[in-house]
């Protein structure tokens, strides 16, 4: 057949292409709507399987403690649906402090649910109970948040909703995978990630001869010290009190540590885990200049207005990561970034302070499975 020429069956491939045009214009976006739909099926099934499976992994772990299985599910199942409402911010005067005050009953609550549930066990132990269940809650928020969303956009038929939902599902589930692989950790009671810089600090303490009986307990909640002698420096070293799975309260461990030494702190370095960008190498060490750590809000203001009332410098060092490294058993790259973030620590010690001035070294981070 010559170009452009026609045949016997030419008309039946025009109405066909016509049809298909047609059809396309007419049900596309609905067809787009199933697609977007199976897809997002699918991620719930596997956020309900990592849910289920984390119960389950919860309530076993309770149970060695002292109460039935039967107990132990239903009190969890209920505790599932535990919330904390946040201060109110159109006045925002003072709300830092309410922040705090809201943040402490939660933890006591947490404390006394644990209690409750596991009564045969130990403080620490009770610490990574407290992990455990946090974890599960976590696993079962995200799917709870992603269902309600799937569940409205197909009922409202919103296109935009169910778009959106399935543009987040990979993060969502990569999110949700971090914190399920990070659950045998929590629950075996082995370090994580982010306890990088309470390991830091404990490594430097003993290379200056520190103990497990040189620690000074309850500077703050779950927060104490090691007090050594570093390049003529008074070292204050702070970190959490494992071996439990806790991040205490650091940030106002620093600032009474300050108002007990008035006058003598010269600096304040942090040490903490942080994220890193795709393509950075898991394990890289940085440093900066303000307080490494990851609260709400209180801890962090601490530590800035206690530093900026005294005059006193603070700098940060920290160990890139991701979700799932910081969450989960913590990784040999991580591992092997600690002998460059101890030689940075004694670097920043001789270049910005004196002989004779005292520190504050403050590891910030989940002291699970470190113990001191």
């Amino acid at each position: 057949m010559q170009l452009g020429g026609t045949n016997e069956y030419s008309w039946i491939i025009n109405i066909a292409f016509f049809a298909f045009i047609m059809l396309f214009s007419l049900y596309g976006a609905k067809f787009q709507m199933w697609q977007w739909l199976k897809q997002i099926e699918m991620g719930l099934s596997e956020m309900k399987r990592m849910f289920v499976e984390s119960r389950q992994t919860a309530i076993d772990t309770f149970k060695d403690y002292g109460k039935s299985e039967e107990d132990i599910a239903k009190d969890l199942d209920r505790w599932m649906d535990y919330f904390t409402i946040m201060p109110v911010d159109l006045d925002p005067a003072g709300i830092l402090k309410r922040l705090d005050h809201l943040l402490d009953e939660r933890r006591d609550r947490f404390q006394e649910f644990v209690a409750d549930l596991a009564p045969e066990s130990n403080v620490s132990i009770n610490q990574n109970l407290e992990n455990t269940l946090e974890v599960t809650q976590v696993l079962g928020l995200i799917y709870r948040v992603v269902r309600h969303f799937y569940i409205l956009g197909k009922k409202t038929g919103s296109q935009i909703m169910i778009m959106q939902i399935q543009m987040q599902m990979p993060d969502l589930l990569r999110l949700a995978k971090a914190y399920y692989d990070a659950l045998g950790a929590f629950s075996e009671g082995k370090p994580i990630g982010d306890g990088i810089g309470p390991l830091v600090v404990t490594k430097f303490a003993r290379s200056y001869g520190a103990t497990p009986e040189s620690y000074i307990q309850e500077i703050s909640r779950e927060v104490g010290y090691y007090v050594v002698e570093s390049e003529g420096r008074t070292v204050y070293a702070l970190r959490a009190t494992g071996p439990g799975g806790t991040v205490g309260k650091p940030g106002f461990g620093v600032k009474k540590l300050v108002e007990q030494n008035k006058n003598k702190i010269a600096r304040i370095i942090t040490i903490d885990a942080a994220l890193k960008f795709e393509g950075e190498e898991l394990g890289r060490v940085s440093e900066g200049t303000g307080a490494a750590i990851g609260d709400p809000g209180p801890e962090k203001h601490a530590i800035e207005q206690t530093a900026t009332e005294h005059g006193i410098g603070i700098e940060a060092i920290v160990v890139k990561e991701d979700e799932a490294a910081a969450v989960g058993i913590m990784d040999k790259k991580i591992l092997d970034a600690i002998p460059e973030v101890l030689e940075r620590i004694k670097e920043s010690i001789v270049k910005r302070t004196k002989p004779g001035d005292s520190i504050i070294l403050a590891g910030i981070g989940n002291t699970i499975g470190i113990g001191l």
